[in-house]
């Protein structure tokens, strides 16, 4: 490991907050010839983000569904290496939603870029983009895709550390047994159909959902998981 990136870790690793962790995340993308970077991570149809693109753009982009044509999402579910992007080369004939999209991204200064994307637990999937308002990117230093994913995994998991530290109580946390059980409750899956994934009694599944729902005030699993994922556990 270089030491700029050992350097740059260990601050993002020292962030106190959020806002310390994109201060950084910045530095970083500008020291590499960048503007900005994005986190995201998908479930399914829910898509969760963390990034310095301007306030319009992330508000535009979550409320229009934009994770589901965005190009760069759709390479990353097909790709398993960091790869490179422009907007100039999407595909946009005889498609207004996608030529909308791309005028919009290219408005907002994201016009080329890097992506390195991995596989998350319980099939998400994440991803970290450094977005660039050229028309191809004047990369400044060396990131390859060995960097690029240490990167990716050290902000996955500084953010959610970050965001338990603020969540809750220590006395009302979750145990890691209550928190895979309330895992797959929150995919669908019956207490029964738990038991079988896991290895454990169905009645001791039953135990671990319900101390789940004694610590966070929960009515059902549901709104177990409702709780969980406003308090960032899930």
């Amino acid at each position: 490991m270089s030491e700029h990136l050992r350097s740059f870790i260990d601050r993002l690793e020292a962030a106190p907050d959020e806002q310390m962790i994109k201060s950084a995340l910045k530095r970083y993308a500008r020291s590499h010839g960048y503007e900005q970077f994005a986190y995201l991570q998908t479930d399914g149809f829910q898509v969760k983000t963390f990034n310095s693109y301007p306030g319009p753009w992330q508000r535009d982009y979550l409320k229009s569904g934009y994770s589901a044509l965005d190009p760069v999402v759709i390479e990353a579910r097909r790709m398993r290496e960091m790869f490179q992007w422009t907007a100039d080369d999407w595909p946009v004939r005889g498609r207004s939603d996608l030529r909308r999209f791309r005028d919009e991204a290219i408005d907002h200064g994201i016009r080329s870029g890097v992506t390195i994307r991995v596989e998350g637990s319980y099939g998400s999937a994440l991803m970290l983009t450094f977005a660039s308002p050229e028309q191809k990117a004047s990369i400044a230093g060396a990131l390859d895709s060995k960097t690029a994913l240490q990167l990716l995994i050290t902000v996955h998991y500084q953010l959610r550390a970050v965001a338990a530290k603020t969540a809750m109580n220590p006395k009302r946390s979750l145990s890691p047994r209550e928190m895979y059980c309330l895992m797959w409750a929150s995919k669908g899956k019956t207490v029964e159909e738990i038991a079988i994934i896991t290895g454990i009694k169905a009645r001791t599944v039953q135990h671990y959902l319900d101390q789940a729902r004694g610590k966070l005030d929960a009515d059902s699993v549901t709104h177990l998981y409702a709780i969980a994922k406003d308090r960032h556990l899930v």
